[in-house]
């Protein structure tokens, strides 16, 4: 699996974290009290997550297409991936 489309899986887990946020959102709006405070800033914070992770990639976006083309050639040589990256691989296999 590439990392464009980890990248792309990424993008869907934030759109589903940040419908649960809303969902948290609405909640806290129907029924404020303790229980609630605590759900909406748990999936705040999630979304948060997932934003920034995002952002990280998208900032480094040539760094990342780089490290996945040597990966691609390392294993065309090699058949292993390369051990040295100048990025955070998107999930270990």
């Amino acid at each position: 699996m590439s990392e464009l489309t980890l990248f792309a899986e990424d993008i869907l887990k934030a759109i589903h974290a940040m419908e649960d946020a809303y969902h948290a959102t609405q909640e806290l709006r129907e029924n404020t009290n303790h229980a609630t405070f605590d759900e909406f800033r748990a999936r705040m914070l999630a979304l948060h997550d997932r934003l920034e992770r995002l952002k990280m990639v998208l900032d480094n976006e040539e760094a990342y297409a780089v490290d996945e083309l040597a990966d691609a050639l390392s294993m065309a040589n090699t058949g292993h991936r390369l051990e040295y990256r100048r990025t955070p691989r998107m999930r270990e296999e």
